[in-house]
């Protein structure tokens, strides 16, 4: 017969079971309060600063700016950060103007974006299960134009270029009839939101819409699962936990690749051509603020929901 204890004994091991167990981060990209803009061109730096994502002939202290604003939620002073980090701005202006490996310049589009250093499409952050996790705000001095162009904040492109396992959209799309609301209900018509696509298709899903609100962080994480071909979104804003407000989903995460932080802007419609053509406004200053950038491993269930849980 069992006794009290033995019966206590194993209803903790149940329940320890249950409790899904955090696994090691494998990419921190959060930022030193050490880091100045140009630290970002750096051999040292956090980020790629050799296949870099910006403008030709544009290095990233033309590009990148360190605001004083209230840190994101994974900024605050942690066991791996205890003086915290901070804060990074990455801008748009007429000069970021993109020229992959093999091609000429993109003149359609302007782009800049920061990829972690360590991520070459088949590193870590693509095996097994991963999650990725970035706050962004608005930066009143350096809006989007959010009625006129459709920007990607962030996304993660397969390691071919080929197309990404999800993409991140704010402001008016270049083509509308490309995106389906999974969940009924979802907004895709105000400009201001910031949407989450999977798996560029044509048409492809559409699995939240959040507004893009002003003087708020808005934090994600996005968990794929590289060999379940799954996916669930989390968002929270300022210091609260994040949530899971979709999935998990059925989603291609086939083909490995790159995150990308920062700003794609695409051009006005028509364009029969969209990377090469289209018309892209002048005396441009624009910018998004990231922050609690890090990459952790999923495997074994856990997600870092705050840094206090």
């Amino acid at each position: 017969m069992f006794s009290l204890a033995s019966l206590a004994f194993c209803a903790s091991v149940v329940v320890a079971a249950a409790i899904p167990k955090l696994g090691s981060i494998i990419y921190d990209g959060r930022v030193p309060w050490s880091y100045t803009p140009y630290s970002f061109d750096a051999n040292s730096s956090i980020y790629q600063n050799t296949d870099n994502v910006h403008g030709i002939n544009q290095t990233w202290d033309q590009v990148i700016k360190l605001p004083v604003v209230l840190p994101s939620m994974f900024d605050l002073p942690n066991t791996l950060h205890p003086a915290g980090t901070r804060s990074v701005e990455v801008t748009l202006n007429d000069n970021s103007i993109f020229q992959p490996g093999g091609g000429g310049p993109d003149y359609g589009f302007r782009r800049s974006e920061l990829v972690p250093a360590p991520n070459n499409g088949t590193d870590a952050t693509v095996q097994g299960t991963t999650t990725f996790h970035w706050s962004v705000r608005p930066d009143p001095a350096r809006p989007l134009n959010y009625t006129g162009h459709e920007y990607h904040p962030t996304w993660h492109e397969t390691h071919d270029y080929s197309t990404s396992e999800f993409t991140f959209h704010t402001g008016t799309y270049f083509n509308q009839s490309n995106e389906i609301p999974y969940y009924p209900g979802l907004d895709l018509t105000t400009p201001k939101t910031l949407r989450l696509a999977g798996r560029q298709t044509s048409p492809e899903f559409v699995y939240i819409s959040v507004p893009f609100t002003e003087d708020t962080w808005h934090n994600f994480a996005i968990t794929l699962g590289w060999n379940s071909n799954e996916m669930t979104i989390y968002y929270s804003k300022d210091y609260e936990p994040l949530e899971i407000i979709a999935g998990p989903v059925t989603n291609n995460n086939t083909g490995g690749g790159q995150f990308h932080m920062g700003l794609l802007k695409l051009p006005t419609p028509p364009s029969a051509d969209v990377l090469h053509e289209g018309y892209q406004e002048s005396n441009l200053n624009e910018g998004l603020i990231y922050g609690g950038c890090f990459i952790e491993d999923s495997s074994q269930g856990g997600v870092r929901l705050s840094p206090w849980l």
